[in-house]
C-alpha cells in the first residue's frame, strides 16, 4: 500500500510543479552547471575536429537538462570558425559569423564523482 501512495505523492508533485518525471526541461545558460557543460563540450568539440583552427560558440539556440542519475545537459548553438589556431595560445580569439554551424551537445554530468562525459556531438555543416 506505501508504495501505491508513494507513487501517487510522486506524480502528484510532478505535476505540481508542471514538470514530467525524468523529461527534458528548460535551462537558464547562465547557470554554471549549464556553462561548465558547454564549455566542456566545446573543448571536446574542438579536439575531435580535424580543423586547424577553433571554433566557439556564436549563439546559444536551446538549453535543456534532465536528471538521469546525474544531468544530462542538451545544448543547441551556432558555433563559428575563429582565427586562432588549435596549437595557440591566444586567449581572445575573434568569431568569423560569415559562415555558422548548428551543433547540439549532449553532456552528462555526475560531480559526485568527478564525471562528465560528451555524449552526443551532431553538427550539420
Amino acid at each position: 500500500m506505501w508504495k501505491v501512495a508513494l507513487t501517487i505523492l510522486a506524480a502528484a508533485l510532478a505535476v505540481g510543479y508542471g514538470a514530467m518525471v525524468g523529461g527534458l526541461t528548460d535551462a537558464d545558460i547562465n547557470d554554471e552547471n549549464v556553462q561548465n557543460a558547454l564549455h566542456f563540450a566545446v573543448v571536446q568539440h574542438n579536439r575531435g575536429s580535424n580543423d586547424l583552427y577553433l571554433s566557439q560558440v556564436a549563439e546559444v539556440i536551446k538549453v535543456q537538462s534532465q536528471v538521469v542519475a546525474g544531468i544530462k545537459y542538451v545544448i543547441t548553438v551556432k558555433m563559428a570558425k575563429t582565427p586562432c589556431r588549435k596549437d595557440g595560445v591566444e586567449e581572445v580569439c575573434a568569431i568569423h559569423t560569415d559562415q555558422p554551424y548548428q551543433c547540439t551537445f549532449e553532456v552528462w554530468s555526475r560531480p559526485w564523482l568527478n564525471s562528465i562525459e560528451l555524449l552526443k556531438n551532431e553538427c550539420q555543416h
